[in-house]
């Protein structure tokens, strides 16, 4: 099929979409709940307002504010959102960013028979999230997720990588999001994408 990209859906009747995410959001591992936080961030978005605040959300889908923040945490580590930030007339802005749903959804409308490769993947990438958060202790800031958001879909680092740099910096005791960046683009310069090139490479010094 056609890629579907964020422009062609730009023109696209407001229902169609509506019942593009309807009709896959569950296939794609998303709950009633974060549906209806996923589809108020969109009428948000509609009425430019890019990034609106937990307290809102939880106003208009009548849930506890904590519910909230721990949804766009899920939507977030799930890839469903992205928070980006950029300066605009000196000032620092941040929005939220739904392409990665979209992207995920043209992934499942061109592959239905990788469906099951695919949610593993996502599991997979849940689960660094959750053992990222582990090591340090405490919940990512939005900044800090959007980090390895970049290394996933950006660098496209593998979690296999990302993880043996988490435990690197953690054997050093230097739980620092520039620091596992540090290893990442060093072992990148030295060709490392797993943990076999990681050890031939080791061995060359031992």
């Amino acid at each position: 099929m056609t890629k579907l990209t964020i422009n062609d859906l730009v023109g696209t009747p407001q229902t169609a979409i509506a019942n593009l995410i309807l009709d896959y959001y569950a296939e794609l591992g998303m709950d009633d709940h974060q549906l209806a936080i996923f589809l108020q961030i969109i009428k948000y978005s509609q009425k430019d307002e890019k990034f609106p605040t937990p307290t809102e959300l939880a106003k208009v889908v009548k849930r506890p504010i904590s519910e909230i923040y721990q949804a766009l945490q899920q939507m977030t580590q799930k890839g469903f959102i992205r928070v980006k930030s950029f300066i605009d007339h000196d000032q620092h802005v941040d929005q939220y960013d739904i392409a990665p749903f979209f992207e995920r959804l043209d992934h499942l409308l061109d592959s239905q028979d990788t469906v099951a490769n695919f949610q593993a993947e996502q599991a997979d990438v849940s689960k660094l999230y959750q053992e990222i958060e582990v090591e340090f202790g405490r919940t990512l800031s939005p900044i800090e997720m959007e980090t390895v958001d970049s290394w996933l879909n950006r660098d496209h680092f593998s979690t296999e990588i990302i993880r043996l740099a988490l435990r690197e910096a953690v054997l050093n005791d230097a739980r620092s999001f520039k620091y596992i960046d540090r290893i990442l683009l060093d072992w990148q310069k030295r060709q490392i994408k797993n943990a076999d090139d990681l050890e031939r490479y080791r061995a060359k010094f031992q």
